[in-house]
């Protein structure tokens, strides 16, 4: 998609046009909604505009998270105890943790155990800050991309998530910066840019950065002050990129949030010349979006939900999305969500259409990956590792019959890693004779 300067209405209808031809691709997970419940603090601890949360493991029979409160110098933690299904039972030990510093914060992610520690992103300027949950001292704060500054009020960096390996970390603004375009209306949406962290011994550093288009306002009313923009990412077990958005209008209803599952694999790295410049009047390919989930968070005004991380599987192979809402409207209130993610179970590991020898191979390569491997590496199931379940998974489709009813004679377990190299010495010894008789 291309951003192009709105000079006439035929600049206007070329943006429209080309937004509504956005890459799709087939999704890797489905979203599905289960509930949601009011925290509710004790006495002496004050909840306010929740806008990001993160999930640091189990503790005692439940789960523990933390989230942001934006321009407050603390971070509100709570407990909650899951239903099989993913639903919310009870909510408990809501603490707040007094940081040092103190900005907007709107994005967050936990680090580790051992370093116990949680980033912060802001939309006050190109940072990204780095706090210790033991003491609330700042231990780094790290540069992001200078550009990310021509921001517009309260509209910068919103969004924050890092990857279960600790490798990765994408960030991204609300709507477009102000070299990037215009922000959302109703026909057009607005632009912004997603970036890639790379990690190493928890230091950061910048890596790709490619656009990513918000949808509309779902509402064409002009008064109050509509707007729709990119609210938080997820990162997946399998490193999927999950974008939740938040529109609100004078509709019905007045909140409406959308779950997008996010494929950059054809998308342009804008952050090279002449895109580092910014986007408007250049033609470039945004990432991919596939609708995971649509809708309010309650039958009245949906609420104004700005938050969302994974939380822990499920074990019926699922896992759980936990959202948090921003109360700050005077209509919403301090409310938990919970989703739950289905994974989209696949042994085509090189997505060429089939499950043969070829996945095989590439299961054994990332066979013993424990945490943070793809589905590209043999990760069938898409819980991060790859291992017996998933060559199981790939057994089962490999054995499949295929279309038509023939079938075809599998080899036992024990042999199959010889099978598959027979074929593969037998395919190419074919190509060498094809090469020979055309020489």
């Amino acid at each position: 998609m291309s951003i192009l300067r709105l000079k006439s209405r035929h600049w206007l209808l070329a943006i429209f046009i080309s937004a509504s031809a956005l890459p799709v691709h087939a999704a890797n997970w489905t979203i599905n909604r289960v509930n949601h419940a009011l925290l509710t603090p004790p006495g002496g601890v004050t909840v306010a505009e929740m806008s990001g949360v993160t999930y640091l493991g189990p503790v005692a029979g439940a789960h523990r998270f933390i989230a942001t409160e934006e321009t407050k110098g603390e971070l509100i933690q709570f407990d909650l105890t899951l239903s099989a299904a993913g639903g919310i039972d009870s909510i408990a030990n809501v603490t707040a943790i007094d940081i040092v510093p103190t900005s907007d914060f709107e994005g967050i992610a936990y680090t580790n155990p051992e370093r116990n520690s949680v980033f912060l992103a802001a939309e006050t300027g190109a940072h990204l800050r780095e706090v210790s949950l033991a003491t609330g001292a700042e231990l780094q704060n790290g540069a992001v991309p200078t550009l990310f500054n021509n921001r517009r009020g309260n509209l910068g960096t919103e969004s924050l998530a890092r990857s279960q390996d600790g490798k990765a970390m994408w960030i991204a603004n609300e709507q477009a910066l102000t070299i990037d375009g215009l922000v959302s209306t109703a026909v057009a949406g607005t632009n912004v840019r997603l970036l890639k962290l790379n990690v190493a011994d928890n230091a950061t550093s910048a890596g790709p950065q490619y656009a990513y288009h918000v949808e509309p306002i779902h509402g064409a009313s002009t008064l109050g002050s509509p707007q729709s923009g990119l609210s938080d990412l997820t990162l997946m077990p399998d490193g999927t990129l999950l974008a939740l958005e938040r529109s609100v209008a004078v509709a019905t209803p007045i909140y409406l949030n959308r779950i997008f599952e996010i494929n950059p694999a054809d998308a342009t790295d804008v952050s090279v010349a002449p895109f580092n410049a910014g986007l408007s009047g250049q033609t470039f390919t945004p990432v991919g979006k596939s609708l995971l989930w649509s809708g309010p968070i309650d039958a009245s005004f949906g609420q104004n939900m700005e938050g969302l991380t994974l939380g822990p599987q499920l074990a019926n192979g699922d896992w759980s999305l936990i959202g948090v809402v921003d109360n700050g409207d005077g209509n919403s209130g301090n409310t938990i969500v919970a989703f739950t993610a289905t994974p989209v179970i696949s042994a085509d590991f090189d997505a060429d259409g089939v499950v043969d020898g070829a996945d095989f191979l590439q299961w054994q390569r990332g066979n013993g990956k424990t945490i943070g491997a793809t589905h590209h590496e043999g990760d069938a199931n898409r819980d991060g590792a790859v291992n017996g379940a998933d060559l199981e998974l790939w057994k089962g489709a490999f054995s499949a019959p295929p279309a038509g009813g023939a079938t075809t004679a599998i080899p036992e377990p024990a042999t199959i890693s010889l099978s598959i190299a027979a074929s593969l010495a037998v395919a190419a010894h074919k190509k060498v004779r094809r090469s020979a008789r055309r020489t």
